[in-house]
């Protein structure tokens, strides 16, 4: 059944071919049928506040409930819109109703307040008092309520290093009495992000047991590829696994190739016109979605260019307010179309949507399903556009569609003994408690702790200060013309996007960065009026400190990396056309972490090296994320022709790829093992790729410090082809 508004269609991809602007470029449609889930009878322990609360399971609530009340951790690996909630919610108020306590972590805000609303509603039909929030945006007044009354605390990892943590004598009470520790979207904490997630929980299971408790965990996450296991590695205990794929409704999936701009086809429009053309489609259509983009910037310029009041931008630097303020705004029918980055992936109600467009391949299976799955959680036909950027992955999925459907999820990474955060959060935890030896998750703390009666201190007085869990180093504050706070950026995301002089986009106006205070971690802007946008220019160099082979000529090892932004260039809007590059003085960001890096075979003449090894080191970071699960962010690459320093893996041209955070995730050590395969894949892409010189689809790259300046395809191809040969046959992913 399709909406109200198309009226008259058989389907999405007719309402989109009658208009002139889609015509004749759908390159792949496929109607995947419903799963309705079905409910069933259950009588367990749970009973009775499912029955105050009108509710029935359905069948794999009803199993998981089970597994809860036998006592066992537990993950749900479910697919969106299976009620994954309802699984913790029911056990958190029965224990609520008991005088125990819950804690229950979500990764954003947004999500904690959108559950608070409906945990307070369950809460108030069952007569039970005491479900709090307790994050940033808490009063003093509330946060002293939580404390002191709290029964179920809804919460982020943020806070719970900053906020409670420290102070667990205040929080004794609680602590003593909690039953149940809810994570949800469990999938999430992947990353460097889920490598401190994984150590903060670390911290409150001790402290818990210390007051007496043993908690209980339930996990929910979307389906990725080893849930139990990465929820082991998260908490250290053992795990139940319960999977479940639902659908209520059939979802019409379609590829939409942008449009092109010559008559073979090498140059097409770009893919965020493309989406900004949609998204107006959408909002005058009368029907609601969200646009999914893997960038703020893009956000910012989709909106724009839709040019319609119903199509808004909506991302993560946004203040809590802003976000919530658009949210309602979706669910009223003000806003028809959201233009999201990966903000609102998560699981927050937004009520029934009938569309998600997806610019770009988000960087796993995974998580192209957990977008996609934003639409259709009604009665209604939902549409899934998958539009490719001019990007490697993207053009791989773009000629094997099938794969996006039949591909199984992906497995997700943390690293709790991360040998940089590791120490951090030991500090961290030695101020709140003395650790005892056992306790000491890392060896190489040891040196930085002091030993007393066979227990270990620290001797630093703030060690929580010291502790970033998002982003790199500390946080800038956005300040408009009157000084208001407009949003949040790390250091890193401060200086490649609010440097001096930059182009800011928010909320779909341009600001002008007027002002950076480094000391005080203050962006000033003013509003701008300017026809072009800004991108920055970096150098960065890495320090190889020690490494070890691994194999088929790649080596792996802890390395020192440095980047400075030393310029920016003015775009034009639309055509992306250089007007101007200035020159910027920044400083440096310094930080360890691991790296993979290989020395190619001179198989081109030596002039041809540099275009070569640099175009290669472009090709295969950009198909990196097939074979391991990163961000694109999350990693990064330097080509050397000749490295400057002795290398214990020989000398001449070296190609390095690198874990983009400090003390490295597994990322670069992962891709490594995967050589010969990933090798494979990007002979397959450049040879496929019909252009001459190298194009965005194969060698060009978004991230590129020096705005992807001397590249040579043709000596790419070369190179893999030398060192494709050289490898053991492996099959393609």
């Amino acid at each position: 059944m399709l909406p109200e508004a198309l009226k008259g269609f058989t389907s999405y991809r007719e309402w989109l071919e009658e208009d002139p602007e889609f015509r004749g470029r759908i390159v792949f449609a496929r109607t995947l049928p419903p799963r309705p889930p079905r409910r069933e009878a259950y009588g367990g322990a749970f009973a009775g506040v499912l029955q105050a609360l009108g509710l029935k399971p359905f069948t794999h609530q009803k199993e998981a409930l089970l597994q809860v009340e036998a006592g066992r951790n537990l993950v749900m690996a479910y697919s969106t819109a299976a009620g994954k909630s309802l699984v913790f919610q029911a056990p958190v108020l029965k224990a609520a109703l008991e005088g125990a306590t819950s804690l229950l972590l979500f990764p954003t805000k947004a999500l904690a307040h959108d559950q608070l609303r409906r945990l307070r509603a369950m809460a108030e039909t069952l007569g039970v008092k005491g479900v709090y929030p307790y994050d940033g945006d808490t009063s003093g007044e509330l946060r002293r309520k939580a404390r002191e009354e709290g029964l179920v605390l809804l919460s982020n990892p943020d806070m719970l290093h900053f906020g409670l943590l420290p102070r667990h004598g205040d929080w004794a009470p609680f602590l003593s009495r909690l039953r149940y520790l809810v994570l949800d979207e469990l999938h999430a904490y992947r990353g460097v992000f889920g490598t401190h997630v994984a150590l903060v929980l670390f911290r409150l299971l001790r402290l818990a047991r210390h007051y007496g408790a043993n908690p209980q965990v339930i996990a929910a996450s979307a389906t990725i590829g080893n849930a139990r296991e990465h929820a082991e590695t998260l908490t250290g205990l053992p795990f139940v696994e319960l999977r479940e794929t639902v659908a209520r409704s059939e979802r019409e999936v379609l590829v939409l190739l942008p449009k092109a701009l010559d008559k073979k086809g090498e140059r097409r429009r770009s893919p965020l016109l493309e989406a900004a053309y949609l998204a107006r489609a959408l909002a005058e259509g009368g029907l609601r979605g969200l646009v999914f983009v893997g960038a703020r910037k893009s956000a910012e310029l989709i909106a724009r260019y839709a040019a319609h009041p119903a199509v808004r931008p909506y991302r993560a630097g946004y203040t809590a307010r802003e976000r919530r303020r658009l949210e309602e705004a979706l669910k009223r029918g003000e806003v028809r179309v959201l233009v999201s980055t990966s903000a609102l992936e998560l699981g927050v109600d937004i009520g029934e949507l009938d569309a998600v467009v997806l610019v770009g391949y988000p960087g796993s299976v995974a998580a192209f399903w957990q977008r996609a799955g934003r639409a259709g959680r009604g009665e209604r036909r939902a549409l899934v556009v998958f539009i490719p950027r001019e990007d490697p992955l993207d053009e791989y999925f773009l000629h094997r569609p099938e794969l996006l459907l039949g591909s199984p999820p992906e497995a997700a990474v943390a690293d709790p003994t991360n040998p940089v955060l590791c120490p951090l959060h030991l500090h961290a935890a030695a101020w709140e408690m003395p650790l005892s030896r056992e306790e000491v998750l890392c060896p190489g703390a040891l040196a930085e702790l002091r030993a007393k009666e066979g227990r270990w201190y620290t001797p630093k007085r703030h060690p929580h200060r010291e502790v970033s869990l998002r982003g790199l180093g500390a946080t800038f504050t956005l300040r408009g013309p009157e000084g208001e706070v407009l949003g949040y950026l790390d250091e890193r995301q401060a200086y490649w996007e609010a440097h001096p002089g930059a182009v800011y986009l928010h909320g779909g106006e341009s600001y002008l960065v007027r002002n950076v205070d480094a000391k005080r971690r203050e962006v000033w802007l003013l509003p701008a009026l300017e026809d072009y946008y800004t991108e920055p220019r970096a150098e960065t160099h890495l320090e190889v400190l020690e490494g070890e082979p691994v194999g088929h000529g790649v080596w792996v090892g802890r390395v020192v990396l440095r980047e400075r932004v030393v310029a920016y260039v003015k775009k034009r809007f639309f055509t992306g056309s250089v007007l101007e590059e200035v020159p910027l003085e920044l400083p440096e960001i310094t930080f360890p972490t691991e790296a993979l890096w290989f020395h190619p075979p001179q198989t081109v003449p030596p002039h041809r090296i540099p275009g070569g090894i640099h175009a290669l080191e472009h090709a295969m970071i950009g198909l990196l994320p097939l074979f391991v699960l990163a961000e694109r962010q999350d990693i990064g690459g330097l080509s050397y022709p000749f490295y400057p320093q002795p290398l214990p893996s020989g000398g001449g041209p070296t190609l390095f790829v690198y874990d983009g955070y400090p003390g490295g995730v597994g990322y670069a050590r992962a891709a490594a093992r995967r050589f010969p395969e990933w090798m494979a894949a990007t002979l397959e892409l450049l040879k496929g790729c019909p252009c001459a010189e190298g194009c965005p689809r194969c060698v060009l790259s978004p991230k590129c410090g020096n705005g992807n300046q001397y590249l040579d395809k043709e000596a790419a191809l070369l190179l893999a082809a030398s060192l494709t040969l050289s490898l053991p046959p492996r099959r393609v992913h």
